[in-house]
C-alpha cells in the first residue's frame, strides 16, 4: 500500500513539495474527524446500529492515504512501524492481560 501511495504522489503535480510534518499530522487529524463524522451520521449519533457504507469506506481510505503519505514523506516503513506496534501490544497482553498502556 505504501508504494502505491508513493507512486501516486510522485505522479501528481500537487505533491511536488513535501508537506511539513505538522501540516501532514493536522491533515491526518482532519481526515480522522471526517471518519468520525461519518460514523456519527451513520449511527444517528450512536442511537442506531452502525452499518458499513461506501461513504465510511471512503473516509477510512482517506485516513489511510494521509497516514501512508506521512510515511512516504518521512521515509518511514509503514509495515515496520505496524510490526513495532503489534509487538508492543503483544507484550502488554502477555504482561497485563490487556493492550492498555497503563498511563
Amino acid at each position: 500500500m505504501q508504494n502505491k501511495v508513493k507512486e501516486f504522489n510522485e505522479s501528481k503535480g500537487c505533491h511536488k513539495k513535501t508537506m511539513p510534518v505538522y501540516a501532514r499530522i493536522l491533515n491526518i487529524d482532519s481526515e480522522l474527524g471526517e471518519l468520525e463524522k461519518e460514523y456519527l451520521k451513520n449511527s444517528k449519533y450512536g442511537t442506531a446500529d452502525f452499518v458499513l457504507t461506501e461513504d465510511f469506506k471512503m473516509e477510512y481510505g482517506d485516513c489511510l492515504y494521509a497516514l501512508l503519505s506521512l510515511a512516504c514523506e518521512q521515509n518511514l516503513d509503514a509495515e515496520e512501524c505496524l510490526n513495532l506496534a503489534i509487538n508492543k501490544y503483544k507484550n502488554r497482553i502477555e504482561k497485563n492481560n490487556n493492550m492498555a498502556s497503563g498511563k
